[in-house]
């Protein structure tokens, strides 16, 4: 079970989300919210939110899994028969110094004003009868809970429902939470200090009164750094007893700090920097980060790699990962090493250049494949069972998706224009129990193979095309992915059964989503009816924000 799940019946799904998660995704083109991610495992299809809480926030959200607990806790959240507790830090210590009051009641009116919110008083007086019929009414009792040196914390309990009520009713009185920039708190590395902390309403089915608490994760001593909220957003999703032991932990600006990649491999921490440490100005406190995220996350050894324009302009040394810090000296001489991933072994090594052997961010591509399902209504199926399924892995690397395949039934062609690549992804099929002679490795170039495979009569269920953004070769010339996908999509589309899938992906920054699949789709359509398509983004481990938005973009589609 994931590490955020608090509890779950037939009912209900109750987690702790943690902070800088959104509730749900804001737009299709952008990395999950909590409710998109559980609405993709088993059993949570029929998934639906009940109430949200803002991106910054962490604490408990409550899911509806049936129509009786949908309607239920709507009922009982319209009724403000649900009580929620809240516990916020702030640095204001003067606005409380000369006050005898404990515990008060912030009541007036909240305005929208552009993106943000503010309150003011009410013209009329303040009692019961008279203010609940006020619109834009806001209520939250706070209490003191405990004074410290620099910080004090406070309870909230909202008595209405207002957006952003507690942190707008803070800032007005003079106690703006700790990290809440937009309403003009103090800023803090380690987010905004609020979190939803306890929670109690009555059973939809049992009528039994639940009551579901959270800790803080900060007090008046310890408020949260980036490096543990990066890391302790990750463990909500991935834990090392589960099946997958490699995943982004630190992903730049959406964790407070751009230019700064961190990757969690087994026992190795990987921080990719966009200029080498010994000339930047920041060194210093990227090596202070990081060391403080290998504490974290319990890594044994830190390497460093350089963020190359052009890797293939430096030689194999320069451009690959090197030992900053090891805590184990048998770490020392040993790059290459295992990881696992949705319960599939892949070898990765530091010694081999700029790429270390997968692509992380394609996770969930590799799950759905090995899972055969896209998504909870569009299963990846529709192929003829009586006969072998074929898939053709084209820019194969290291044949990750090949070895997916394999795993879920598939006879699989990795082609790629490396040996060396194609080499590794035998190693990948041999360490997971695949006999790699069963399956076909073609060395070649992608866009001359394309006609010889047809020119034998060669179809596939499931065609996999996921290019480099550019590359330059002899037989072909320039591929730019940006000018050139769109055609290379169409051309192989060609090679696809009756009702099979291509799976199309590029990690493209300057081409943006929603071009990218209405490009696609026309030119399919084109040539192929498309009977279903779906978009999907980079996991949820690579966090997108204003500053740095999602920039993998992958179609799934279904052919005529």
């Amino acid at each position: 079970m994931e590490n955020c799940v608090l509890f779950e019946d037939q009912h209900l799904l109750i987690v702790n989300k943690p902070a800088g998660i959104n509730t749900h995704r804001p737009d299709p083109y952008t990395t999950d919210g909590i409710y998109d991610w559980f609405r993709k495992t088993p059993g949570r299809a029929d998934l639906s939110t009940l109430h949200r809480l803002d991106k910054e926030t962490s604490g408990i959200l409550v899911f509806g899994k049936t129509t009786l607990a949908n309607q239920s806790l709507t009922d009982q959240f319209a009724k403000r028969k649900v009580k929620k507790t809240y516990l916020l830090l702030t640095d204001r210590l003067e606005t409380f110094a000369h006050s005898g009051k404990d515990s008060f009641i912030v009541r007036g009116q909240i305005i929208r004003d552009g993106n943000s919110y503010h309150a003011r008083e009410l013209n009329i007086p303040s009692s019961p009868s008279k203010t609940r019929r006020i619109p834009d009414l806001a209520e939250t009792h706070f209490k003191i809970v405990e004074k410290g040196r620099h910080c004090i914390l406070l309870e909230a309990h909202p008595l209405t429902g207002r957006t952003h009520q507690i942190r707008i009713h803070a800032a007005w009185k003079g106690f703006p939470i700790l990290g809440d920039e937009l309403y003009g708190g103090t800023p803090f590395g380690g987010g905004l200090c609020l979190h939803a902390f306890q929670i109690e309403f009555i059973h939809p089915a049992t009528g039994e009164a639940l009551c579901f608490k959270v800790p803080a994760p900060f007090s008046t001593e310890n408020a949260w750094g980036i490096a543990k909220r990066a890391v302790q957003t990750r463990n909500a999703f991935y834990s090392p007893d589960d099946q997958t032991n490699a995943y982004r932990l630190f992903h730049g600006s959406s964790d407070g700090f751009p230019g700064v990649y961190m990757d969690k491999l087994a026992d190795r921490l990987l921080l990719s920097t966009a200029g080498s440490l010994p000339n930047s100005k920041q060194s210093s406190q990227i090596l202070h980060l990081a060391k403080a995220v290998l504490a974290e996350s319990k890594a044994t050894s830190l390497w460093q790699k350089t963020l190359l324009k052009q890797p293939g302009k430096n030689s194999l040394q320069e451009s690959s990962a090197q030992l900053i810090f090891s805590n184990q000296k048998t770490q020392e001489q040993s790059a290459d090493f295992a990881i696992l991933e949705n319960g599939i072994k892949y070898k990765l090594s530091f010694s081999e250049g700029y790429s270390f052997g997968i692509f992380l961010d394609q996770r969930e591509n590799r799950r759905r494949i090995l899972n055969r399902s896209l998504s909870p209504d569009f299963p990846l199926c529709g192929l003829n069972l009586n006969e072998p399924l074929e898939l053709l892995n084209a820019f194969a690397y290291t044949c990750a998706f090949s070895v997916c395949g394999a795993k879920a039934g598939f006879h699989t062609t990795s082609l790629d224009l490396s040996r060396k690549y194609l080499e590794w992804g035998k190693e990948n099929m041999n360490l997971n129990g695949i006999n790699p002679s069963e399956h076909d490795f073609i060395y070649g170039d992608v866009f001359t193979w394309r006609k010889r495979l047809k020119n034998k009569g060669r179809l596939f269920d499931l065609i996999i095309l996921d290019p480099p953004t550019f590359s330059r070769s002899k037989e072909s010339g320039t591929f730019k992915a940006e000018r050139d996908l769109p055609r290379l999509s169409r051309e192989w589309s060609e090679l696809v059964k009756p009702n099979g899938f291509m799976l199309i992906s590029t990690n493209c920054a300057t081409l943006p989503p929603r071009t990218f699949e209405k490009t696609l789709l026309q030119i399919l359509n084109s040539s192929r009816r498309v009977l279903r398509s779906f978009f999907a983004t980079q996991p949820i481990d690579f966090p997108a924000s204003s500053e740095e938005k999602a920039y993998l973009k992958t179609l799934w589609v279904q052919l005529s």
